[in-house]
């Protein structure tokens, strides 16, 4: 009689396991009382703009802001950033950080806060910078804008064609996820 009472126990168990992992799969993830109230990765920025950095011919980055959809994934509000970037500034005496033909391959955001950033070129085989300012000014532009519009984004590791580079035109060390850094921002700004 135990060997039976404890087959129809463990036959029990399992059917309210089952039961209880169908009905979370139909509610799904987002459902789970336990999980926190709204998108964990969704953006606390001003909604609906953003703050671009973009550099200019006073050898400074400048702010404008722009109108874009920020309720997103904090992945996603970052490739929108940078794509924005690649587009090219509104205001006059500034410029793209990088061509227009640049294209983001791809990117990742770990779990420390780090985007991984992978750009790329058909017409360009390594970064098309030229010039220890101007390559500052390219990465910076991209820096500022990812983690001064993404709170989850800390820092920005830059790799071109798949690789990260020892550094990204000659100047900078980019063998490590690039930090903020305002100095190069104009007070103006």
């Amino acid at each position: 009689m135990r060997r039976g009472q404890a087959l129809a126990f463990v036959g029990a168990a399992v059917a309210v396991g089952l039961a209880a992992g169908v009905l979370w799969t139909r509610r799904g993830p987002e459902a789970d009382a336990s999980a926190p109230a709204g998108r964990p990765e969704s953006v606390a920025a001003i909604a609906g703009s953003v703050t671009l950095y973009f550099p200019g011919d006073d050898g400074r980055l400048h702010a404008e802001t722009r109108a874009l959809d920020t309720d997103t994934e904090a992945g996603e509000l970052a490739r929108r950033v940078v794509a924005n970037l690649i587009g090219g500034p509104e205001g006059e005496g500034l410029f793209a950080p990088l061509p227009a033909t640049t294209e983001i391959t791809s990117s990742f955001l770990g779990a420390d806060g780090t985007l991984y950033l992978d750009l790329s070129s058909a017409e360009h085989a390594l970064p098309p910078v030229a010039g220890s300012q101007r390559e500052l000014l390219a990465a910076y532009s991209l820096v500022n804008s990812v983690c001064g519009n993404v709170p989850r984004i800390r820092g920005v590791a830059l790799l071109w064609n798949g690789e990260q580079r020892v550094t990204f035109g000659g100047n900078l060390d980019t063998t490590r996820p690039l930090a903020p850094d305002r100095r190069l921002v104009s007070a103006a700004s």
